[in-house]
């Protein structure tokens, strides 16, 4: 019974697993066409017949996040997709040429459109494009050039304005977000790493102060001797990685600290590291000294964990012990 209801669930879990990614695979792969029916209907005089260019049965979709693709004369590609760099099509394009942040320069054929959301499109003599030639900048249109679509330049793209005015506020809700996760996520699965951290910020502010700077500046060191090193790149190279993480654990415990010196020792952690988290946020806000704090609060929060590490791997002192065994022995013997 076990091993079916075992079974049940499992073909359940790759079900909704496997067919929302089928659904986006069949779609992904219906775009291209759906985007070449669009733009060959900005022309109505442009059918299929007058496609520009026959197909040489080259190289497929070329996709490229950062760098320069250049389509050779001669050459025959499917869609070109660039996140970031310089596109040159000589030869032929099946279908549209995209370009998030660099310029195109086409002296070949397109049958779809030509797109630049950053940049400025250049169509030499002889080029032949099948659909639309948008430019974010200016489009240069040299004699002897063949558009079935329409050229406009200077195009204010979908959302530009917009994500513009909330790019400026985008990083800050990003790390806000983030440390406010984080923190939670400690608040309630090591409530008293985070108490034991604010105990040593607290009473040692000098020495945390002075172990975060070492660490802050030894650790990136030491990591780039690692990486130049060829047997110790590997663990360079996941150092560097672990740093972002550590600077989001200091401001972390350094946010704790800022809540347990605003609310005192009675409220529970979580509550203290909400108050600093709040007060943080709010720094965060103000140009230039968002990013200033940001580096402090990560620095002297990481010194508060070295401190309170050190601190519970050091011995006791015997001041702070408590009452020994013997002692416990001789009462219950005296009873």
């Amino acid at each position: 019974m076990r091993r079916m209801l075992r079974s049940a669930v499992t073909h359940r879990i790759a079900h909704a697993v496997w067919a929302p990614l089928i659904l986006v695979l069949v779609l992904g792969s219906a775009l291209p066409a759906l985007a070449a029916v669009g733009s060959t209907s900005a022309d109505p005089s442009y059918t299929g017949a007058s496609s520009p260019g026959p197909d040489l049965g080259g190289a497929g979709d070329q996709v490229v996040l950062l760098g320069r693709v250049v389509v050779a004369q001669g050459q025959s590609v499917g869609e070109v997709v660039v996140l970031s760099g310089h596109v040159i099509v000589e030869g032929v394009v099946r279908g549209d040429v995209v370009v998030f942040e660099g310029p195109i320069t086409v002296s070949g054929q397109v049958s779809g459109s030509v797109i630049a959301l950053g940049g400025s499109i250049r169509l030499q003599e002889g080029a032949q494009v099948g659909g639309d030639v948008l430019a974010h900048d200016v489009v240069d249109v040299q004699g002897g050039v063949w558009v079935a679509g329409t050229i406009r330049e200077h195009v204010g793209f979908n959302l530009s304005g917009q994500l513009k005015a909330v790019g400026v506020f985008l990083p800050w809700l990003a790390v806000a977000v983030s440390t406010l996760i984080l923190g939670l996520l400690f608040s309630f699965l090591a409530p008293q790493a985070l108490e034991r951290t604010a105990t040593a910020g607290r009473t040692a502010p000098w020495a945390c102060a002075g172990w975060g700077v070492a660490l802050g500046t030894g650790s990136p060191a030491l990591s780039m001797v690692l990486v130049a090193s060829i047997l110790g790149s590997p663990l360079g190279l996941a150092m560097l990685l672990a740093i972002a993480l550590l600077m989001f654990i200091g401001v972390v415990m350094t946010a704790h600290l800022v809540g347990r010196l605003v609310l005192g020792q009675e409220r529970a952690t979580a509550t203290a590291f909400l108050a600093g988290w709040g007060v943080a946020t709010v720094v965060g806000v103000i140009p230039f000294v968002s990013g200033v704090a940001f580096g402090l609060a990560a620095v002297f929060g990481l010194g508060e964990a070295l401190v309170a590490v050190w601190r519970a791997r050091a011995p006791e002192r015997s001041g702070r012990h408590r009452a020994r065994p013997t002692g416990r022995a001789r009462t219950s013997s005296s009873s």
